[in-house]
């Protein structure tokens, strides 16, 4: 058990690293650049280099580290929160004054997807027409709408936890990736809006926070599409794992709206 717990806190230290102490790092020299140098001596680096060699030997060697961890670790933290704020942008309802905007955009998109439909000369599916004004979570709510368009309502909120727990790990892994690396390009969009903010005083920190934020949103929206894909997959190919454990099999005429609906309000407790 040693050998593995070593392993296991060895790997979960270099993630640590990775993913808070080197960005916060670099977002904490950053952050230095931009409280000496300003918008007029934006790239005078070298003095801020020789500042640096001025006044670390001043210094405590212990009270520096300890400055620069939870300096990049609060920075990391943050990036993280903006990054969770990105995400409920894209994937949940717009209310309040967001919502006109929402409707504007929703409007738009619909108005693409009609002459898009025209032009491959196929009738529109009205569960198909976004409904949400991001590209992202229009990809996250027409998942719902394939599965239950597919299985006569079946709702996939419900399904899908259960599913989960019975799926071999082999099945989970790819799913797991996925989401992993679009929890990371939230996170690349919170360094994104970070650096605009270092931008107010450092210009510079707004050229790197354009792009790393538009690498983000790129990332997130490839990250989404294998996702989504990935989710749609293990549904059709394990649902009748599912099935069998709720004692259900497929009648020969195929998954039918009774048998959709049976599950539905099992797994909901009638509610």
């Amino acid at each position: 058990m040693n050998p593995f717990l070593s392993s296991l806190s060895g790997k979960l230290a270099e993630r640590w690293v990775a993913t808070l102490v080197l960005p916060g790092a670099l977002f904490v020299a950053a952050a230095v650049c931009a409280v000496r140098l300003g918008h007029r001596s934006a790239f005078d680096l070298a003095s801020v280099a020789g500042w640096i060699v001025r006044e670390a030997p001043r210094l405590p060697v212990a009270a520096v580290a300890v400055f620069l961890l939870v300096g990049a670790t609060a920075a990391a933290m943050a990036a993280q929160a903006v990054g969770s704020l990105a995400e409920a942008v894209w994937t949940r309802p717009w209310r309040g004054p967001a919502s006109r905007l929402a409707r504007g955009l929703v409007a738009l998109r619909g108005r693409l997807f009609d002459r898009a439909a025209v032009r491959a000369g196929v009738e529109p599916v009205s569960a198909y027409r976004p409904q949400h004004p991001s590209w992202i979570g229009e990809r996250f709510r027409l998942l719902n709408a394939r599965i239950a368009g597919q299985y006569h309502g079946l709702d996939l909120g419900l399904v899908w936890p259960r599913l989960w727990l019975l799926v071999p790990e082999t099945v989970r892994t790819p799913v797991q990736a996925a989401e992993a690396q679009f929890r990371s390009a939230t996170r690349l969009v919170g360094w994104g809006v970070l650096y605009l903010g270092l931008g107010i005083s450092w210009y510079p920190a707004v050229l790197v926070g354009i792009g790393t934020a538009a690498l983000g949103w790129s990332r997130a929206r490839s990250t989404t599409a294998t996702l989504t894909t990935l989710i749609e997959a293990m549904v059709d190919t394990h649902l009748d794992v599912i099935l069998a454990a709720l004692g259900h099999t497929v009648p020969a005429v195929g998954f039918t709206a009774d048998l959709a609906r049976r599950i539905n309000d099992r797994l909901a407790k009638g509610d």
